[in-house]
């Protein structure tokens, strides 16, 4: 596969996972909490304080993923971003493995942050 090939598939990656986390938690800050512990039963056993503070990180990451690509500067928040909110996907994941959940699509993102946190991580290197 050639860099440019490779560029359009992180790119998609990239835009799908950034309007999933900026969806996700805006429904965590936005939604009020009976309602948000009503489609999502897993946020009951957790504070509002917490879901609201998770619903910010998701939101930051999702910024901080694409807006360096978009402002052409501070290119080193990509990869960062996409640490920080696979570290989410770390918590959702032992969060649902401990209520006996489907772990699948939280794992599949926590591998998409992985790759494109490791893929824009050598762009820029390979740029300096």
């Amino acid at each position: 596969m050639n860099s440019k090939t490779i560029n359009i598939i992180i790119w998609v990656l990239q835009g799908t996972m950034t309007l999933v986390f900026l969806m996700a938690g805006g429904s965590k800050i936005f939604i009020p909490f009976d309602q948000y512990v009503e489609t999502m039963p897993y946020a009951a056993k957790l504070s509002v304080g917490i879901i609201k503070f998770i619903g910010t990180l998701e939101i930051l990451g999702a910024i901080g993923m694409s807006l360096p690509f978009l402002i052409k500067k501070w290119y080193f928040l990509s990869p960062l971003a996409a640490l920080g909110l696979a570290a989410t996907m770390i918590g959702a994941i032992v969060t649902h493995a401990g209520r006996n959940e489907p772990l699948g699509l939280q794992i599949a993102f926590f591998v998409i942050l992985g790759i494109i946190a490791f893929v824009r991580y050598k762009r820029i290197k390979t740029a300096e």
